[in-house]
């Protein structure tokens, strides 16, 4: 693109309230912007303890190369070990959930190949499908019925089929069935692949070690930087596919692996998830009750977790919203097209475990009268 071009898309951007811009905020929030859903970053307790059980040569800072020279040091090895004692699985760590996402999709399927992918999955999946060069078909979000439909239809016509799902989404907060996915592939011979961002350490292991779910999915991909609050993703699949992944995959061939500490602070969080159960229930108590002071404040959300969507639809009213909830001490994030549909501008609420009811009520209350506010704009 000419640099003309480019200037003037940025303008348009701006003329229509889209225009992404690098920010620092310089006070105090109520952060509901915040994917550490456990709260774990704001927890002194648990980094005293993390590093006073930390020896000074596990603190290197850089890894200096890719996981084939020299980067697959000790500790990562350790850390992939203990994550298949866990899940029954092979595990190959990745440097981060957008990496391990695209890089599945885009070394094991190709122009032969159909993928049958949730509408609103994460933009890594479909980056990925696009690399692929595969035949892609979406089907309405969370329609397990409209799946069905298509693998009716195609299931024939391809011996090489991928369905993708996420088992929370993150701009609606609602939760996808995984177990009727796993029913269809009883009937229906596709491969699975499930992305667990929104649900590692909210529910433990995740949704899908829960259920018992994960000897019946092909490729399960556990992002780290939300309720995991770290850094990095894990790929738990069949050994034959790991292997597979170390010499095909070209994010993880050319991409020099991430630094021994984040991988030993991913083992720390690992080998502890059981200790934040108490974190859990207390964000399971925040969710409940949010839902309900929405209910009573009639402000409609069809989201079901501790991410809560607010559809405003203008880009314009949620701008506005978001600025005037910061000048009352609140951090909130709009998101607009293209991250989601033209038209559906949301307000994206994210709880966390160290929140209070007493400050989410406040909160409520105070939302409730900016929105008031903005309908008349």
């Amino acid at each position: 693109m000419l640099k003309e071009e480019i200037e003037k898309e940025l303008i348009n951007l701006e003329k229509d309230y889209r225009l992404r811009t690098l920010k620092v905020n310089e006070k105090e929030f109520l952060n509901f912007s915040s994917n550490d859903y456990l709260g774990i970053m704001r927890d002194k307790e648990i980094f005293d303890d993390f590093f006073s059980n930390t020896n000074f040569d596990d603190f290197k800072m850089t890894s200096a190369s890719s996981r084939l020279i020299d980067g697959s040091y000790p500790i990562v090895m350790n850390l992939e070990n203990e994550v298949e004692k866990i899940y029954g699985k092979a595990c190959l760590v990745y440097n981060s959930g957008f990496d391990a996402n695209s890089s599945l999709i885009e070394t094991f399927y190709n122009k032969e190949s159909l993928i049958i992918t949730d509408r609103l999955n994460h933009a890594s999946i479909y980056d990925g499908c696009i690399n692929s060069e595969a035949k892609i078909l979406r089907y309405n979000h969370l329609d397990i019925k409209a799946l069905e439909k298509i693998l009716k239809k195609y299931s024939t016509e391809y011996k090489d089929i991928l369905v993708v799902t996420e088992t929370i989404y993150s701009m609606d907060g609602d939760t996808a069935d995984i177990g009727a996915i796993v029913d269809l592939k009883k009937q229906y011979k596709f491969d699975l692949m499930v992305d667990e961002a929104h649900s590692y350490g909210v529910f433990g292991y995740g949704i899908a070690y829960n259920e018992n779910l994960v000897k019946d999915i092909d490729f399960l991909v556990i992002p780290l930087g939300k309720g995991g609050a770290s850094v990095g993703a894990y790929v738990i699949c069949d050994k034959v596919y790991k292997e597979y992944l170390i010499n095909k995959s070209r994010k993880f061939i050319y991409s020099t692996a991430l630094p021994p500490i984040n991988n030993l602070w991913n083992l720390y969080i690992l080998n502890n998830m059981k200790k934040f159960q108490e974190k859990s229930s207390n964000l399971k108590k925040l969710i409940e009750f949010s839902l309900k002071k929405l209910a009573e404040l009639n402000i409609e959300t069809v989201s079901n977790t501790h991410i809560i969507s607010i559809i405003i639809g203008e880009n314009e009213k949620t701008n506005l919203l978001v600025t005037a909830l910061k000048e009352e001490g609140y951090l909130t994030y709009a998101i607009k097209e293209p991250t989601v549909p033209k038209n559906t501008a949301r307000l994206r609420l994210s709880l966390s475990a160290d929140m209070q009811v007493e400050k989410l009520d406040e909160f409520f209350k105070v939302l409730s009268l900016e929105i008031e506010k903005i309908k008349g704009v």
